[in-house]
């Protein structure tokens, strides 16, 4: 029977949208047939129908123009359920999503499913350290050493570069100090 019906529901669904903003009561009018058509075949409205038309008087909801979105978490529900007695408070519902209608005031609410709980990945063993002699003496340096290891190096960079300038000084016998006048 769905088969049958399913032209008729996809025309009426093209018209109003191509209505929507020439003439939106015809296409709230157009929706709101659908609604009935749906509901006297006993045929579900999908959760994507449900946010975007309202169930009550057939608009198509516009985010912004003609309809809002307030994202509801569960915590309100868990304030209301504090656990008693020691006893453990179930998460039965997930967040919300409620569609508010302007044109007639009325809302949708979608449930959403709970998120997944969280997994704490556990920390990995830290293998013991070893007694054999080669392992303390193959110990990564500290960082103060290493940094006194670096200057040093750069020191004796420094140098080589100065007794190259020497080198070059000796091998010509003139300096600067040779051009300039007095």
């Amino acid at each position: 029977m769905a088969s049958d019906v399913s032209p008729h529901l996809n025309y009426m669904t093209d018209a109003a949208h191509l209505l929507a903003f020439t003439a939106p009561q015809v296409s709230a009018f157009i929706m709101s047939q659908r609604s009935g058509l749906l509901f006297a075949n006993e045929l579900n409205q999908p959760d994507t129908q449900r946010q975007h038309v309202c169930g009550a008087c057939g608009h198509i909801m516009i985010l912004g123009q003609n309809s809002s979105l307030k994202l509801e978490t569960d915590k309100a529900i868990r304030q209301k359920q504090r656990p008693r007695n020691g006893q453990k408070l179930q998460r039965e519902a997930g967040p919300s999503k409620v569609f508010t209608c302007d044109s007639c005031g009325k809302y949708t609410r979608i449930q959403l499913p709970p998120p997944a709980p969280i997994s704490r990945k556990k920390p990995l063993p830290v293998p013991a350290v070893s007694s054999r002699p080669d392992a303390v003496s193959k110990q990564p340096p500290t960082a103060n050493a290493s940094s006194k290891k670096r200057a040093k190096s750069r020191k004796a960079g420094l140098q080589a570069l100065l007794s190259q300038s020497g080198a070059a000084k000796t091998g010509l016998g003139l300096s600067l100090s040779d051009f300039m006048r007095k």
